[in-house]
């Protein structure tokens, strides 16, 4: 199997503007790209000097590889509309199963381990990329695609990376959500957000030394039920918070008695 040179991507949105700015910068060419919204295929493929298409039927059938970088819902809807092609077939779906591909002659996936949104620039050297393949070539194209972006590469299989792909929804867009809380709380009375940034940045310090179970503090972790009756007196001005912090509040205390 050749080396990837050429990638068309299913896709316009945030992982795939990222991925294919990268391959672009990486020096391989970019040949199509494929958006169901043409206009938002018209943008990425004017940055990185592609053709945009608004149907799969005109993709050209010689890339090296189709890279589908789509919702995970839709990567079965669209392989079913995918014709045949000989070159490597992936996505970068965390929670979809490889065999959904499995139409496919060569296919794979290349699922980047990283939240990515159009306006922030991400250093895709340091995104852990993991890779799977439906044959050791695929592994191996993939790998060294993966190995000219970054300096993490891993090969996981489907099983290991739904898990994967579960933590990393806890750690990030749960996270994030929580985040959104604590802003809100402060902007609904009038105080700086930034107030909160170094504390943020000393919780994420700490889990790089140490397991999150050493690392934890707070009220419920010394089940200081005072303290936390205090705050949930606050939060009946935040009704929509209340439930999600005693529950957290609960699962902590019942972790650490």
């Amino acid at each position: 199997m050749n080396q990837i040179s050429t990638i068309s991507f299913i896709g316009s949105g945030n992982v795939a503007t990222h991925l294919a700015q990268a391959v672009k910068a990486a020096g391989m060419e970019v040949k199509d790209v494929f958006s169901l919204h043409k206009k938002h295929a018209d943008i990425l493929a004017g940055k990185v000097e592609a053709r945009a298409v608004g149907s799969l039927a005109e993709l050209q059938r010689d890339a090296d590889l189709y890279l589908l970088a789509v919702p995970d819902k839709i990567v079965e809807p669209v392989m079913r509309s995918f014709l045949r092609v000989e070159g490597v077939v992936a996505h970068t779906s965390g929670i979809t199963p490889m065999e959904t591909l499995h139409n496919m002659s060569h296919y794979g996936v290349f699922y980047p381990l990283q939240t990515f949104s159009k306006g922030k620039d991400t250093d895709i050297s340091k995104v852990p990329f993991c890779i799977e393949g439906n044959s050791p070539d695929v592994v191996q194209s993939l790998s060294d695609l993966a190995t000219n972006l970054s300096d993490t590469v891993y090969e996981i299989n489907s099983d290991q990376r739904k898990y994967l792909h579960l933590a990393a929804v806890l750690v990030n867009n749960y996270t994030n959500y929580l985040y959104r809380m604590a802003f809100d709380i402060l902007d609904a009375k009038q105080m700086d957000t930034s107030l909160l940034m170094p504390l943020i940045e000393e919780t994420y310090a700490k889990i790089r030394e140490m397991r999150p179970d050493k690392a934890q503090t707070g009220p419920a972790r010394r089940k200081d039920l005072l303290t936390i009756e205090k705050h949930l007196l606050l939060l009946e001005e935040f009704p929509q918070y209340k439930e999600l912090y005693t529950l957290f509040a609960e699962q902590i205390i019942k972790k650490y008695s």
